[in-house]
């Protein structure tokens, strides 16, 4: 009897430390959402494109980021927005839309969209996939 327990522990023992510890290999990775903050304004005229209301919203924060290595480079951004002081019948493009020339509106809605971003520079291939996930409440914080 004490064999077989002995046994069974040490194979269970075995079975845990042989199993890889980490990020599995070709599966998403988590990284620093604010090494993606440049990138979130670039995102600007995409995120737009979803945003039905009448002022542009801008990135306040980059609250997740993954990347992931498929055919190319697959980063997941979870960002926080904001409406602006911007007008969309302004004349400032959703392009050229940065922090110095349209601001946030502290007191405007917010939301948080999930932007998929795959790209393939030795393509010249990049193309963005947002979506609103949900409206944020005055009072809370992320």
């Amino acid at each position: 009897m004490k064999v077989i327990i002995f046994c069974s522990a040490l194979v269970a023992t075995i079975f845990a430390m042989s199993r890889p510890t980490g990020p599995i290999v070709g599966g998403p990775s988590d990284v620093d959402p604010t090494r993606y903050t440049c990138e979130a304004w670039k995102l600007v005229p995409e995120i737009n494109e979803k945003n039905d209301g009448g002022v542009y919203v801008v990135p306040i924060k980059v609250l997740k980021a993954q990347t992931q290595v498929v055919s190319g480079t697959r980063t997941v951004l979870e960002i926080l927005v904001g409406e602006s002081r911007c007008s969309k019948e302004s004349l400032i493009p959703a392009n050229r839309i940065s922090a110095v020339n349209c601001l946030l509106n502290d007191d405007g809605q917010r939301a948080v969209y999930n932007v998929v971003i795959w790209e393939k520079p030795w393509n010249n291939f990049r193309q963005a996939t947002v979506e609103k996930i949900r409206d944020v409440e005055p009072s809370e914080e992320l």
